[in-house]
């Protein structure tokens, strides 16, 4: 209970320090009457309802952090062996993410990205995953450049 009720007050403290961080952003100007602040403020916004979320969980008994048994225990919680070299998964994804997107575009550069993720996060079957990956991505880009006029690479390397 106590891991899940410092969990929750962290992403609490974490939408707040966002919301801090929006006082200094303009609010003039942006894409399709957008403001700069837009995008920042759904963050902060969704970091506090899954804080709290967390934290009422917490309170109720009903936050899962690990072995229930170890963690009544007090006992540390066992990291898996390729804890690791998941991570490392995740930072390539992300590395490979920044590096590709000016180069291949947005749809192609995040669907690496969630294939690098979803490796990360145990998953074998990376052929899957970029389907649902392009399935994601695809109606994204779609959104954000056909309907909000906000310019993300497709294919950039075709470009003359």
């Amino acid at each position: 209970m106590k891991h899940g009720i410092a969990i929750g007050v962290a992403v609490i403290g974490l939408s707040v320090a966002f919301g801090i961080g929006l006082i200094d952003i303009d609010g003039a100007g942006g894409y399709s009457g957008l403001s700069p602040r837009f995008m920042p403020t759904l963050v902060a916004l969704g970091l506090l309802v899954c804080g709290v979320m967390i934290l009422v969980n917490a309170v109720r008994g009903r936050f899962v952090a690990g072995d229930d048994e170890l963690e009544a225990s007090g006992e540390a919680l066992p990291l898996s062996p390729s804890a690791g070299i998941d991570l490392l998964w995740l930072i390539a994804g992300l590395l490979l993410h920044m590096i590709l997107i000016g180069w291949v575009g947005f749809i192609a550069a995040s669907t690496l990205l969630m294939v690098f993720v979803a490796r990360g996060y145990g998953s074998r079957k990376p052929i899957r995953d970029a389907l649902v990956a392009l399935a994601v991505t695809v109606p994204i880009w779609a959104l954000f450049s056909q309907v909000m006029g906000i310019s993300l690479p497709l294919l950039p390397l075709l470009k003359t």
